[in-house]
């Protein structure tokens, strides 16, 4: 008898949106089991696939990034306003984050594009969409 691994993956739609260079996005579409997969787009035209995953108790939130064979990696800063949340504060509940910052991803993103819009973007703030709901799955 075989068994076969399978990632089981769901349909969402998490859209953030640049507040520097508003035409770049990155769309999660599919949670998998560990992480949120999805792509950066530039005016609806997908240029790479964009993770996120969730903290851990001994790993804080973080982003991954995948073009081919190049594949970077960092730490996700969330926030809610101007407020940092972690997962052991209890001020803010994760459905209520609204902005994130991905640490190193413009300087890595650098190593293999000199697309302005790309780094001016990918070095500031993303403003979480409503169907995120702290990277659940908002049941409406």
């Amino acid at each position: 008898m075989y068994f076969f691994l399978a990632e089981i993956s769901h349909p969402i739609q998490c859209i953030l949106i640049s507040e520097e260079v508003p035409s770049i996005s990155i769309k999660l579409s599919e949670r998998t089991s560990n992480s949120l997969k999805g792509s950066i787009s530039s005016k609806n035209k997908i240029k790479h696939n964009f993770y996120t995953h969730k903290p851990r108790r001994e790993k804080p939130a973080s982003w991954s990034f995948e073009s081919g064979v190049t594949k970077f990696n960092g730490e996700a800063i969330i926030f809610k306003d101007d407020k940092i949340w972690h997962q052991y504060q209890t001020k803010i509940q994760s459905n209520e984050v609204n902005r994130v910052l991905f640490s190193e991803l413009s300087s890595k993103l650098s190593k293999i594009t000199n697309n302005h819009n790309l780094l001016k973007a990918t070095s500031g703030f993303f403003k979480i969409g409503n169907g995120c709901y702290g990277g659940r799955i908002n049941k409406v």
